[in-house]
Formats: structure tokens, sequence, C-alpha cells
């Protein structure tokens, strides 16, 4: 991280008044140490400016003086050590106040931090931030100092607290900050903020690796649903993370499995109007399941000849074109209760709305999903989702 000192050298303030003026014995070196500064000769500089440390009986303003210009020479001149014991008296005269006491913290800060003297980094950048500063900087180095010195736990609240902020703002969280939050997370076993971090990556960033690593953390869950294979194909369709075709095959068989054979269709006729799918080695099994699914989507039946359940050929209707009297039949279904698996309706009456294109409420259903069979991990999904899109 790069920091970024302050040239207290460029001019001597002029006094205002006679309690802040520099004795000639004092000001004397520390003008030829602005001289030799300028023509960076800055350990002559450092050298002049001992000589004005070495005056006795200095003033407060004196001694503040010398130590502002030391610790701008000894920067300059790649000394951190000298620069930071010269901020650290600076921070300590209490001479300080406003943007001079934040730029100040901001380098010892920053030179605590090329040590590798993380606990002193944090202290400073806290120091910092009370004083008032902003700088996005600072606080990236305050996080990193924590996970660089181990503070997992605390790495992890900063980052949860930043990205949050970013969500609430309406903005996509960084997606290198959110990677940062799920090592954090791991190593702290903070299992609520990694599976956060998880989810805010597949609905901003979304990426396979991001998917596989969620859906194993729901999957690997006690009590999981095997029947929400499905919704977690339903999910990645939604934000295109669809890419192989062993992802198009699986949805379309679990689609048709399911009952919503329409969707079923629609997805393997997605795969080949893609290019992802009719290329490869397998194209003829690939044409044989898309022969399948159509004949399937003409069916009122399941593969065994049963009817389909009336939840799920009213879900499958959304996918048919039907979605108004599809979404009626599966509010009545669930109002009138009786399902084996009401967590799982209510998260699939949700997913209903979003590809109805109602978004809004799409929202207000899965926020109604509580189960502990991983569908409300699926619901909170389906949130991040449908609200920024």
């Amino acid at each position: 991280m790069a920091v970024s000192g302050f040239s207290a050298l460029a001019v001597l303030p002029v006094a205002a008044h006679a309690a802040d003026a520099l004795r000639p014995d004092v000001a004397k070196p520390l003008n030829d140490a602005q001289t030799l500064y300028r023509a960076h000769n800055y350990q002559g500089a450092l050298a002049k400016i001992a000589q004005a440390a070495a005056v006795p009986n200095k003033t407060p303003y004196e001694t503040y003086m010398v130590e502002e210009m030391r610790g701008a020479a000894a920067m300059a001149a790649g000394d951190n050590g000298v620069a930071a014991q010269a901020y650290e008296s600076l921070l300590s005269s209490g001479q300080l106040k406003g943007a001079d006491e934040q730029q100040t913290t901001a380098a010892l800060a920053g030179i605590y931090f090329q040590q590798k003297n993380y606990a002193q980094a944090i202290r400073v950048a806290q120091r910092y931030q009370k004083a008032g500063g902003t700088d996005s900087q600072m606080a990236t180095l305050l996080v990193e100092s924590y996970y660089l010195s181990g503070d997992y736990a605390s790495a992890t609240r900063l980052l949860n607290a930043s990205v949050d902020s970013q969500v609430r703002a309406g903005r996509a969280p960084d997606e290198a900050q959110l990677q940062l939050l799920g090592t954090c997370a791991q190593h702290a076993n903070d299992q609520t903020a990694y599976r956060g971090a998880l989810e805010k990556l597949v609905a901003y960033h979304p990426k396979q690796s991001y998917w596989d690593d969620l859906l194993h953390s729901i999957r690997s869950k006690p009590g999981y649903l095997g029947a929400l294979d499905v919704d977690t194909y339903r999910l990645r369709r939604a934000t295109g993370s669809l890419t192989s075709a062993d992802d198009y095959m699986e949805m379309t068989q679990l689609a048709i499995v399911a009952g919503s054979t329409a969707e079923g269709k629609q997805v393997i006729d997605q795969g080949f109007s893609s290019g992802v799918l009719g290329h490869d080695a397998q194209s003829d099994r690939e044409k044989r399941l898309q022969a399948l699914a159509d004949k399937r989507a003409q069916s009122t039946t399941d593969q065994n000849g049963n009817t389909i359940a009336p939840f799920d050929a009213a879900f499958n209707q959304v996918f048919a074109g039907q979605a108004k009297d599809g979404i009626a039949t599966m509010e009545a279904l669930i109002a009138k209760g009786g399902l084996a698996h009401p967590d799982l309706a209510q998260l699939r009456l949700g997913e209903a709305y979003y590809f109805a294109g109602q978004k809004a409420r799409a929202v207000q259903a899965f926020k109604a999903v509580k189960g502990t069979d991983g569908s409300a991990d699926l619901a909170q999904l389906w949130i991040l989702v449908a609200s920024k899109s």
C-alpha cells in the first residue's frame, strides 16, 4: 500500500504571533534544511534538522516545526523509522487538529503497515478514523492489518459493515472485498458471514466457482431437501450462470422430473440456441434429451404416467405462458394448506412471481420462506437477485 507523506519543508510558516516565532538558532538550520530538501539532499536536510532539534529549551512551537520537518525529510529519504518517531511526537503534542491530524495519522499508519507492525498500524488507523478521516485507503489498510495480524473476527466485522453500506447505497459490493470477507469469515469460523459473502458474490459477480462454493455450503447443511436442486439451477439461470453442457442437461432433467416440463423445454432449447449444446461428443444424447423435453412439455402426466401434482402443474403454467392462472392456483393451494413442503411451495411462488416479471411481489414471497431445509437460504439469494434486477 502506498504511503503519501506531506511536505512541511515547502515553506516555513510566517509566525502570526510572537509565541509562534522561531528563534534564530532554530530557524537558521531549518531554513538550511529547506534548501537541502529542495535540492533532494534529504540526508543533509535531516542533519540540519538534528541541529535545530539539539537547541535547548525549545518552545512547543519550535518542537512542533522540528518534528514536522523531520518527518517529511525522513519520509523522502526512505527512513521510515525516523519518520514514525517524528509523527508520533507530532501526534502526542496535541497541536494537530482537523486535516493536519488526519494527514499525519494516515502517513504514520502507512509507515507501520509497510514495516509489518500491524498492531501499531491498527492503532493509528483507528485514530485516523476517530479524527474524521474518510479515505477509503485507510479503511482498507485497517482491514488488511487485522487480517495480516490474524484478527479475522475484526476484519470480518469491518468488511461486513462496508459491504452492507454499499448494498444500502444501491451499489454492487466490490468483488475483491467480498472475496476477502469470505476468506476472513472462514478463518474466523463465522459461517453466517461466510454464507453472506458467497450470496453476494453469486448475486453481484456470478461465476461458476462462487456458485459451486455456495451450493456446496447449502447442500451440506443437515436436513437439506434434495428437491431444491432444481431451484438452485433456477437461480443460476436467472443470473446467467448456466455455462456448461452439463448445466443445461442437468437442469433440463431436474425440471422434467419436478413436473416443470415447459421450463425443461425452455432450458434445453436455450442450451442449443446459445451454442453450448449440439457440438460435442455427446451431441446425440443432448438431441435425445431435447426431443424428450419437447414431448414431455405436451403431457399432463409424469414419466410414470401419473398425473402431475396440482401445485407443480400450476407452477408449470408460469413457464407455459399462463402465469396469471398458474400463480392464482399456487396461491390458493398454499392458502388451503396441507402441502408436504410448505416452505418449498412458498419459495416456488416467489420464483413464479419473479419469472412473471413481478419482482416486488417475488421479494415479499421470498421473505416468507422460513424453512431450515435450505429453502430459506435460497430465498435469501432470490431476494438479492430480485432486488437488484
